[in-house]
């Protein structure tokens, strides 16, 4: 990998700001003509709290993690990553996000102002699709009319508001917030099930474009942005407690509303009791799914 800030002056450019560990800091460097290397990592040192001895190399990415090759290039809304070691073995430190370069006078800058709240504006209408977009699962029964994606992440929102974070061993915060964001790419990509047709890889791909059109491109990549797109990822990759515990929330609201509709519309839908059983690996939705599948044997045993 070659050090792409192989240059010794940096052009004009806008105000980076620096995002450290999640948190980001009032502190802003200004790149200026004539600014050189030096002076940039000792700035991003000083920001980060690094002492003058550790070793800092700045590479310069984009949006969709590709290195700029040229060193001169910054675009409006590229990352500057502060990488701890050198250019050929390092790992992000800090992360510098680039904001507009049209200041007014005033210091102000009501162009990205503007733009930002513009991109926000259409982020929201993109989730509003998640309330009319209805969960494919019940449409291929014949349920109708049938939940809509939102309706299936907000009771697993407040699933997890149910949490008691002394026994279940997660951050009951972060799980609220996985809840509500997990299926976010489905506002663009629809609801994508096994029977589709659709490879996991080529679902898996649909979707991380979705997320970064509606994190990068619509609200410019900032820290609420990242912060979603994190839980998105985090949920993907069914790592964390939380994320295994979130997955289970899923399934388990998919179930109950299975017995619903089995209820009020008079069907069976035991594919979907059949398929997530087993399944279950969070003892308090064990518990759950234990109730449940009592309350359905009650209620089939009614019915015939």
């Amino acid at each position: 990998m070659d050090n792409v800030l192989g240059s010794s002056q940096i052009p004009p450019s806008p105000v980076v700001k620096l995002q450290y560990h999640g948190a980001v800091y009032d502190s802003s460097i200004r790149i200026l003509p004539g600014t050189d290397n030096k002076q940039l990592y000792d700035a991003a040192r000083n920001i980060a709290s690094f002492p003058q001895s550790t070793p800092v190399s700045l590479l310069r990415l984009d949006h969709s993690g590709e290195l700029v090759t040229d060193p001169r290039l910054l675009n409006d809304g590229e990352l500057l990553e502060i990488m701890e070691g050198t250019p050929d073995n390092a790992s992000v430190v800090a992360r510098m996000t680039e904001l507009d370069a049209s200041l007014n006078h005033d210091g102000s800058n009501h162009k990205a102002k503007a733009q930002s709240v513009k991109g926000t504006l259409q982020f929201l209408h993109i989730v509003e699709k998640l309330k009319r977009t209805k969960r494919t699962g019940w449409i291929n029964h014949g349920i109708k009319p049938a939940e809509s994606i939102a309706d299936h992440m907000y009771r697993m929102g407040i699933m997890a508001m149910l949490i008691d974070e002394k026994t279940a061993g997660v951050n009951k915060d972060r799980c609220i917030k996985m809840a509500i964001v997990h299926d976010l790419a489905e506002s663009l990509v629809g609801d994508i099930t096994p029977y589709d047709g659709v490879t996991i890889e080529d679902k898996h791909t649909q979707e991380r474009n979705a997320m970064h059109h509606l994190c990068h491109e619509l609200l410019g990549w900032n820290a609420q942005a990242q912060e979603i797109s994190g839980l998105w990822a985090e949920y993907e990759a069914a790592v964390t407690p939380e994320a295994l515990l979130v997955k289970d929330f899923d399934k388990f609201e998919m179930i109950m509303q299975a017995l619903e509709y089995e209820k009020s519309e008079d069907v069976t839908l035991e594919d979907f009791f059949a398929g997530t059983r087993g399944k279950f690996k969070h003892p308090m939705v064990t518990g759950w799914v234990d109730e449940l599948e009592a309350e359905r044997a009650q209620h089939r045993a009614i019915k015939s």
